[in-house]
């Protein structure tokens, strides 16, 4: 971290991205700044209508409590697709990021993707909303330990930075092949070297 105040933070990102924005750069509970784990993605898979804003709090940072409330009322009342008789509550891969971050128990985690803009999946996610900047903002800004990936594309990116945190890769997107107990197991995992690192 270089210094960054949590307003100075804000500031700058509130530059990169604009306010409002239906751009999901990160959720955690409180200060991003302090979070020593990325847990990295592609892209968010659920798409909400919210600005990610809405539940910024000066002095405090990211509420993701309240986020995810919202989050579960735009996912009930969203149509089915087309085929589908029901909804899961919440997506798989949000299922295992809440298992690995109850994993890593004792260190804060950031969940992040390489891209910020949501799709249903990679593929319907354009070219033009592939901005990398927000990102590498986070990456540069708060420098963590530890960055667990998961899913291919978002390692190959993660790779490109040269970045000093200890890489871990998941076998599996934790959308899928991706067991409660596996995902609790690599937050664990992330937890005990960012504790190693100092």
């Amino acid at each position: 971290m270089d210094g960054l105040t949590l307003d100075e933070f804000e500031r700058e990102l509130v530059a990169l991205i604009g306010r409002p924005t239906d751009l999901r750069p990160f959720v955690c509970e409180g200060s991003p700044l302090t979070c020593d784990v990325f847990l990295v993605g592609f892209n968010p898979a659920t798409e909400m209508r919210t600005d990610f804003w809405e539940f910024w709090r000066p002095g405090y940072g990211y509420d993701k409590a309240a986020w995810f409330k919202r989050y579960l009322e735009e996912r009930a009342a969203k149509p089915l697709k087309p085929g589908k008789t029901w909804q899961q509550k919440v997506s798989a891969t949000r299922r295992n990021i809440e298992c690995f971050v109850e994993g890593a128990a004792g260190v804060r985690v950031l969940e992040t993707n390489i891209y910020a803009r949501a799709s249903d999946d990679m593929r319907t996610l354009d070219v033009a909303s592939r901005e990398i900047a927000p990102f590498k903002f986070l990456l540069d800004t708060i420098k963590p330990k530890v960055i667990v990936v998961h899913g291919k594309p978002a390692l190959q990116t993660v790779g490109k930075f040269g970045t000093s945190a200890k890489v871990i890769e998941a076998d599996h997107h934790f959308s899928r092949q991706t067991s409660k107990v596996t995902a609790r197991g690599y937050g664990a995992m992330a937890a005990k070297e960012g504790e190693d690192a100092g």
